[in-house]
């Protein structure tokens, strides 16, 4: 069993028979909408979004599939599952030997890890070429935004090229003496210089005598620390910090046209007209607007004994399952209230 598999089994656990496999998918693939955002949260994964952008849909089922049939985890009902007995050993001995990083920040850092990685790989290969009087060199990235940055980055700020260089050196060491001598090996085999190719995950896999899929997760947890580092550090440094675009609020592009409405002082069905969608997609924006806008008040819409209640119950009885909580809550609630207020106690 790889290390993929681990992290399967890992979701199922903390999904709590409570969503489909494929909501573990949708998350670690990267789908970008209200419900795999909203489920991140609630069940403490966001830090997972993304995390295998790589993987398609029959890969994954294929992989569901291999543990139905070692008997780590069985179906319940409706592509619902559950780990078994030796599922949640073999999950505990996996995360005792081989623990999850703890840099790792998917959601957070989703959309700018990749251009930032892609930046730094450019700079680097230019940076080492430059140094060795080579201005011939097949860049290694080809997206047109990278090297129109890169240009830019080159002429904004009148430093020479070899004080570019050694602050970059300097700034890349300092970041990856913070990581593990094998988070720091890894990261260094895929970067590309003046005569020196990177490695493939395949190569440093074997290299480590660990699996394609943790080479890659290992990487991006450097990537996401590294972007957590330059964020603390701001000040402190000279290259690296121009290389992140500043994040924005975590929001879908939907929400944040209805959260712009709602601001305007539209209530949720003029809203609905407006914006010709059904008023449950457009209660799912405020769902989303609970859980990451931290002054979004959810009062309109909800008592607040209500909300008390409820985050008694979940506490006594240790789910999000709705239909449990609406059958147990002494008020006359929609599953519309109870979403909006579990996304508010976990944002």
């Amino acid at each position: 069993m790889n290390d993929l598999a681990f992290i399967i089994l890992y979701c199922v656990h903390k999904l709590k028979e409570e969503r489909t496999i494929f909501g573990a998918y949708h998350l670690l693939a990267g789908k970008k909408s209200s419900q795999t955002i909203q489920d991140g949260q609630l069940y403490g994964l966001s830090h997972l979004f993304r995390a295998f952008s790589y993987l398609d849909k029959k890969t994954f089922s294929v992989y569901v599939q291999q543990l139905e049939k070692e008997a780590c985890i069985e179906e319940i009902a409706d592509g619902k599952y559950r780990l078994t007995p030796q599922g949640l050993k073999e999950l505990q001995h996996y995360l005792q030997e081989t623990p999850i990083p703890p840099a790792l920040n998917g959601w957070t850092y989703a959309n700018v890890s990749r251009p930032f990685y892609q930046r730094l790989l450019l700079l680097v290969q230019t940076m080492s070429n430059l140094q060795y009087k080579e201005s011939h060199f097949i860049p290694l990235i080809n997206d047109a935004s990278v090297l129109s940055w890169m240009k830019r980055f080159l002429t904004s700020v009148p430093l020479t090229r070899e004080q570019w260089a050694s602050h970059l050196y300097e700034e890349l060491t300092m970041v990856l003496s913070t990581c593990s001598q094998e988070e720091a090996d890894i990261f260094v085999k895929h970067l590309t210089g003046h005569k020196r190719i990177a490695f493939t995950k395949l190569q440093i896999a074997e290299q480590h005598d660990i699996s394609v899929h943790r080479v890659h997760f290992l990487h991006l947890s450097v990537v996401h620390h590294m972007l957590k580092y330059i964020a603390d550090h701001r000040n402190e440094l000279t290259v690296l910090h121009l290389l992140v675009d500043q994040a924005t609020i975590p929001l879908t592009t939907s929400t944040m046209q209805t959260y712009e409405l709602l601001k305007k002082g539209h209530d949720l069905q003029t809203i609905s007209r407006i914006r010709r969608l059904k008023p449950s997609t457009i209660e799912d924006h405020l769902v989303e607007l609970a859980l990451f806008i931290p002054d979004f008040s959810i009062d309109p819409y909800v008592k607040t004994e209500l909300v008390e209640e409820i985050k008694e119950i979940t506490e006594r009885l240790q789910t999000n399952k709705l239909k449990e909580i609406k059958e147990t809550t002494s008020y006359e609630v929609s599953y519309f209230q109870i979403r909006l207020i579990l996304a508010k106690l976990s944002s």
